[in-house]
């Protein structure tokens, strides 16, 4: 593509992504609250000392970096739709980075099909257009992980000097730490980036990189610093949520496939319920044909993502692409005997790059096979903008904030956020 091709490719999938994302849910209570934060924290004035529920032990993520994302929103304009048009500004410009990396390591597809599936495929759009704490967390991870890719010898020509790739690893990873759970799981991906950059680089300069990376830990930790100030014990407790949980033994094959899922077309679980497939289908007729061509896509997906692991190829970034994801998928596997919930999707989606990363070599791989394979994912690409168009105008009917918006604007003229909702801290009697 030419730069006038690719503007005009980016123009128009980040308008279809901001409209996709005001069509999205709303009303649904995590959702809700995460908006709620920074809606408390604009009409009272007030520093959001704490973040994200955790609804399973009734605590809260320190830190007041999520409800000042949502609120920033309001300061630009007050108008309800800016929190989710901020949101998509900041993770359109964090694909872009993805999508633009991708196509400097993977030469085989076209540009184009690069860009549209690391911006459309159904988890990219689900968490990454609405506003609720995993859109932000895969935001700010798509940075952390092509950092560690760039330390990792996992590739022979490096885009990013070592110093900055440590230096937004910890500044990622501060960040996360006030947005959701997971961020636990970076900390491990660090340690084995200063592992192999002290076998390449030696101790000095290690050193050197260990301080910078403390440097972004601390920075990111601005955000922290009045909650640390006015602490509320009870409020902030997260280490609750941390039980020994055995029984994830028999959850091996479900986090294998979820995993697998981030990069694939998992159209079920966008749509919801049985219920609301229904419902869907019903009123949007016309994408049944699509619904089920994509259902059988996402299960091959996630067929060839796994089974290429037993592909022989000659192909080094592959090869080591496949040792970094297993490792991935180990570490999660681990992490949830650890953990109050079991294994939901959107628990570890944090993680979605890797998946994403990897993808494109298996597509590479069998475009160089079958060369039908590039019209397929022709045909992948254009039925899944065409589907989810359908499934943003029936969201629009039942889920987003135009079934209610005028409430929204009743908060924000009255400058009174329980107008549209109560903070669950509201009824604790606790937190933010």
């Amino acid at each position: 593509m030419n730069r006038k091709q690719l503007f005009l490719l980016l123009l128009g999938l980040f308008i279809f992504r901001v409209i996709y994302g005001l069509c999205s849910e709303f009303w649904f209570p995590d959702e809700l609250q995460i908006y709620l934060i920074g809606l408390k924290s604009y009409t009272t004035g007030t520093w959001p000392t704490y973040g994200p529920d955790v609804v399973y032990t009734n605590t809260q993520i320190p830190g007041g970096l999520q409800g000042l994302l949502v609120s920033a929103g309001f300061y630009i304009e007050k108008l309800p739709e800016m929190p989710a048009i901020l949101l998509n500004v900041m993770s359109f410009a964090s694909l872009s980075l993805l999508a633009y990396y991708i196509t400097r390591r993977i030469k085989g597809i076209p540009a184009w099909i690069i860009w549209v599936l690391c911006m459309t495929t159904p988890w990219v759009l689900y968490y990454s257009t609405r506003v609720v704490n995993p859109s932000y967390a895969i935001a700010l991870a798509i940075p952390f992980f092509i950092s560690l890719l760039e330390i990792l010898p996992v590739t022979k020509d490096k885009f990013i000097a070592p110093w900055a790739a440590f230096l937004i690893m910890g500044l990622v990873t501060t960040l996360i730490m006030q947005l959701h759970m997971s961020w636990i799981l970076l900390l491990p991906y660090a340690g084995i980036g200063f592992l192999f950059f002290l076998r390449t680089e030696g101790f000095k300069k290690t050193a050197g990189c260990l301080a910078i990376y403390l440097l972004g830990l601390i920075i990111g930790t601005a955000t922290l610093i009045p909650t640390w100030l006015h602490p509320d014990p009870q409020a902030g407790n997260v280490g609750a949520n941390i039980v020994f949980n055995w029984k994830n033994v028999s959850n091996a094959v479900t986090i294998l496939t979820r995993y697998w899922s981030f990069a694939a077309f998992e159209i079920p679980y966008v749509v919801g319920n049985s219920e609301e497939k229904w419902q869907l289908l019903k009123e949007q007729m016309w994408i049944a044909p699509l619904f089920l061509f994509l259902l059988l896509v996402g299960f091959a997906q996630v067929g060839l993502f796994i089974l290429s692991y037993f592909v022989k190829t000659t192909n080094e970034e592959w090869k080591k692409m496949r040792w970094l994801n297993l490792f991935t998928y180990l570490l999660v596997f681990a992490s949830f005997f650890f953990s109050i919930k079991g294994p939901s999707s959107h628990t570890f989606c944090m993680l979605l790059p890797l998946p994403m990363i990897y993808s494109f070599y298996c597509y590479e791989w069998l475009v160089s096979k079958k060369a039908f394979v590039l019209k397929l994912l022709k045909i992948i690409v254009i039925s899944g903008l065409l589907f989810h168009l359908g499934l943003g105008i029936f969201n629009y009917q039942h889920r987003s904030l135009y079934k209610d918006r005028e409430k929204v604007v009743k908060a924000l003229d009255q400058m009174n956020y329980k107008i549209l909702g109560t903070r669950r801290s509201d009824d604790l009697g606790y937190g933010y």
